[in-house]
């Protein structure tokens, strides 16, 4: 089976419009960028629309590509203070040069809708939280929406990366998965890919599963994107869905997912904070 993305996200933005629809004020969501990428400003432009499209308000501060890692911390730290900000996120890739874990830091835990703080990181390790890193989440909402249990699978992740492997590690950990997480320096991941019942990937490089390295049936979790011949591809070469249960396709597979879940986190934070101060959201 091949998931539709798309599909999935709109009906995660359709509850969120729901819930939106019932606050008293409107939620808002600042997002930080140092650069001129006009792959990642297609990026952007997909996050400020999916917010239209829920009811909160998107706003994406502009910085040159070289501002100094000093004043982006100031200007993070700033916007942190602002307490008609509800969430943040710091957009990556920063400039070269820049130590992207202490700016990502910078963001306070509760306001961190990416999950890419160390303190927010914890938070969700620790099952303090509701919040999921998005790439993470898409995998679970997908497994889940298949009625597909974790526990006791084969899980083989490649990439320990901040954004795709650490995360979903830890939620197949703690559903009772066996999981490997493989990277550049492990060896041959070949004999660990198949006999895997499941198969996370985010390393970035353009069709690198191929069907003969998998077994039938198994389900792929494709997380990575990068750019093979003018196209935006994952880590798995479409033809490997037809061996596999599930299938998650580049583009149009786990980045709708991705994007929804970056707006339920921002939810998910206002509530845990309302619930904390127990008393009305104003």
């Amino acid at each position: 089976m091949i998931i539709n993305g798309k599909q999935i996200a709109q009906e995660i933005k359709d509850a969120l419009k729901k819930e939106t629809a019932m606050l008293p004020r409107k939620l808002r969501l600042d997002i930080v960028y140092a650069g001129t990428d006009p792959v990642i400003e297609n990026f952007l432009g997909m996050k400020i629309r999916v917010g239209e499209e829920i009811g909160i308000d998107t706003i994406v501060h502009r910085f040159p590509e070289s501002i100094s890692q000093e004043e982006l911390i100031i200007q993070i730290k700033s916007m942190a203070q602002n307490s008609a900000v509800d969430g943040m996120l710091v957009q990556l890739p920063l400039p070269k040069g820049m130590d992207i874990q202490e700016i990502l830091n910078t963001v306070p835990p509760k306001k961190d809708v990416d999950v890419l703080s160390d303190p927010a990181l914890k938070l969700f390790a620790e099952n303090k939280t509701e919040n999921i890193s998005p790439v993470a989440g898409a995998f679970m909402e997908i497994l889940k929406r298949n009625n597909v249990s974790l526990k006791d699978k084969k899980v083989v992740i490649l990439g320990r990366g901040r954004l795709v492997g650490k995360p979903f590690a830890v939620c197949a950990e703690r559903e009772g998965s066996d999981v490997t997480c493989l990277n550049s320096t492990t060896g041959d991941p070949l004999p660990y890919l198949l006999t895997a019942d499941i198969i996370a990937i985010g390393i970035g490089k353009p069709h690198f599963i191929k069907p003969e390295m998998i077994r039938e049936g198994v389900i792929i979790l494709d997380g990575g994107t990068s750019e093979k011949d003018g196209k935006i591809v994952g880590d798995a070469d479409p033809s490997c869905a037809e061996k596999c249960s599930i299938f998650t396709p580049v583009p149009g597979g786990i980045g709708p997912i991705t994007v929804a879940l970056i707006f339920r986190n921002l939810l998910n934070s206002v509530k845990e904070i309302n619930n904390a101060l127990k008393s009305p959201l104003k």
